[in-house]
C-alpha cells in the first residue's frame, strides 16, 4: 500500500497536501476571527438600541404604566420594571440576566464610550465590555472617564480573566477612597443564596467578608482533614472535597458534625464514634450524604419542604421521580423518606390515572386552604413568562379581578411571585388565563407570550 507523502507537490502540480490543510486551516480561522469582529460589532449596536429602549421608557412611561399609578417616581419605576420584563421576554432571557444587560448597555452608551467604540470597532469581545462595567460601576464619577481611556486601551490586548486582574488594578489607583471606607460600604451586600443543580445537587452561596468567609472555610478545612486522619482505619473512600462538604452541611444542619460524618457517610460502612480528633467532632451520628436514616433539622427550626409523589410510586409500584418544590425531579428513595419522616413536609399525592388535583370551593375572595395547595401544586412556580420564584412563595392573583367580577376559581387564579404581582398592576403587563394553569401574557409593546403550567408538559406521574 503505497504512503502520501504530505509535503510532495502533486505530479499534475499546486500545493502539496499540507501546504492546503495549512491554508484550509489559517482561512477557518480568519474566518471565524471575522465573525467574531462582527459579533461585537453587533453587540456594540445591541447595547445601543437597548439604551435607547431604556430611555424612550422613562420618556413616556405612561405608555408602559397604568393610569392609576400617579406619583412620577411611581411611574418611573413601574417602567423599568415593565421594560426588564419586556427585554427578558424578547431575548428569552431570566430578568436578572435582563437586568444586567439593560444596566450593562446603559453604563458602555452613557459612561464608557471609548470602551464602547473599541467593542463596535471588533477590537474586543462582548466578555471583555462586560468586565469592565462590572468594575466600573464600583468607581466614583469622577474618574470614570479616565477609567474609561484606560480600559480602552487594556481591552485589545488582554484576555478577560487578564482584563479583570488589570482592571482591578487601575480601579485601585483611580478610587480616591481608602480600602476600609470601601469595605464598610462592600459588606451590607452579604447574603446567601442557592441555586438548583442537577441531579438531585444544589449550591448554596455565602457572600460575606473576605476574613469571615476564608476563616469558615479555615474551620471547615481543618476539621476536614481531622475527619480524614481520624477515619483513615475505617478505609474511609471520600475525597477531602467530599469530606469538607459534609462537614459544613452537618455544622449549618445540625450545630456539630456527627460521628458517621467523622467516618463515612456510605451506610455500608461501619462509624468509630471514638475515632474523633477535633473539638468540633462529637460522638452523636449524623450521616449527611449517604444513608437518610433521620432527618437533619436543627433545633428550634421546622424546615418547611414540599414533595409531589406520584402516589404509584409511593407504593413501591411505579419508578416514577417525585418532585422537590421549587427544585425539581428527586430519587425516589429519598422522596419515600421524606414522605415518611421530614417534619414540616406538605405531601401531595397525584392521582394515578390524570395525575391532576380535583377543584374545590371556589365561592368567596380570598381561596380556601385546599383550593390554595392545588393551586400550588398546578402552578409550582410564579406564573409570569421566565420567572422561577416557587409558588409557595408567590401569591394568588385574579386574573379577572374580584370587584370585576372575577371569581375565586382555578380558572381566574394564577400564583405570581410579589415582584410580578405588582408589576402586572401597576404596568401594561395583561394575563389572561386560559384555563388549566396556562396563562397568556400581552406585553406593553403587543408581544403575546403563554405561559403552560408545568404539570402540563410534565409526563403522567404513573
Amino acid at each position: 500500500m503505497a504512503t502520501i507523502d504530505p509535503y510532495a507537490p502533486p505530479a499534475g502540480g499546486g500545493p502539496s497536501l499540507h501546504a492546503r490543510c495549512e491554508e484550509a486551516y489559517g482561512q477557518a480561522l480568519d474566518a471565524a476571527a471575522a465573525l467574531r469582529r462582527f459579533g461585537a460589532s453587533v453587540d456594540a449596536e445591541q447595547a445601543e438600541l437597548i439604551e435607547l429602549s431604556r430611555r424612550t421608557a422613562y420618556a413616556v412611561p405612561e405608555a408602559l404604566v397604568q393610569v392609576s399609578v400617579q406619583q412620577r417616581h411611581e411611574r418611573l419605576e413601574a417602567a423599568a420594571r415593565a421594560h426588564v420584563a419586556e427585554v427578558a421576554t424578547t431575548f428569552r432571557l431570566s430578568e436578572s440576566h435582563a437586568t444586567a444587560l439593560v444596566e450593562e448597555s446603559r453604563l458602555l452608551v452613557n459612561e464608557l464610550p471609548a470602551t464602547l467604540a473599541e467593542l463596535k470597532a471588533g477590537h474586543c469581545a462582548y466578555e471583555h465590555a462586560r468586565a469592565v462595567t462590572s468594575e466600573v460601576v464600583s468607581v466614583p464619577e469622577e474618574v470614570r472617564p479616565r477609567f474609561d481611556e484606560e480600559a480602552a486601551v487594556l481591552v485589545t490586548t488582554c484576555t478577560p480573566p487578564q482584563l479583570r486582574r488589570r482592571l482591578r488594578a487601575l480601579r485601585e489607583r483611580l478610587h480616591p477612597q481608602t480600602p476600609t471606607e470601601r469595605h464598610r460600604r462592600c459588606r451590607d451586600d452579604r447574603g446567601v443564596w442557592v441555586d438548583g443543580d442537577l441531579d438531585g445537587m444544589a449550591t448554596l452561596h455565602l457572600h460575606v467578608p473576605a476574613p469571615e468567609a476564608y476563616g469558615a472555610f479555615d474551620r471547615i478545612d481543618r476539621t476536614a482533614r481531622s475527619v480524614r486522619d481520624a477515619s483513615a482505619r475505617a478505609e474511609d473512600p471520600r475525597t477531602l472535597a467530599q469530606i469538607r462538604a459534609d462537614v459544613a452541611t452537618a455544622v449549618l444542619l445540625e450545630g456539630e458534625v456527627g460521628a458517621e460524618t467523622a467516618t463515612n457517610s456510605d451506610p455500608g460502612a461501619s462509624a468509630d464514634p471514638g475515632a474523633s480528633a477535633d473539638p468540633g467532632v462529637s460522638g452523636r451520628g449524623g450521616d449527611i450524604s449517604g444513608s437518610r436514616r433521620r432527618t437533619l433539622v436543627p433545633r428550634g427550626i421546622r424546615a418547611v419542604v414540599a414533595v409531589t409523589v406520584p402516589v404509584l410510586t409511593l407504593l413501591g409500584r411505579s419508578d416514577e421521580s417525585a418532585v422537590l418544590d421549587g427544585y425539581g425531579p428527586i430519587d425516589i428513595e429519598t422522596a419515600r423518606e421524606l414522605t415518611a419522616t421530614a417534619p414540616g413536609l406538605t405531601r401531595i399525592l397525584t392521582h394515578p390515572l390524570t395525575g391532576v388535583t380535583l377543584g374545590v370551593d371556589r365561592r368567596r375572595y380570598r381561596p380556601p386552604a385546599e383550593l390554595r395547595r392545588a393551586l400550588a401544586h398546578r402552578d409550582e412556580t410564579c406564573r409570569f413568562p421566565g420567572c422561577l420564584r416557587t409558588a409557595r412563595s408567590s401569591e394568588l392573583d385574579h386574573t379577572v379581578p374580584w370587584q370585576n367580577g372575577g371569581a375565586t376559581d382555578a380558572d381566574n387564579l394564577a400564583h405570581l411571585c410579589p415582584s410580578h404581582h405588582r408589576l402586572r398592576h401597576v404596568s401594561t403587563w395583561q394575563p389572561a388565563n386560559l384555563g388549566g394553569g396556562a396563562v397568556e401574557w400581552t406585553s406593553p409593546a403587543g408581544r403575546v407570550l403563554v405561559v403552560e403550567a408545568p404539570t402540563a408538559q410534565a409526563p403522567p406521574p404513573f
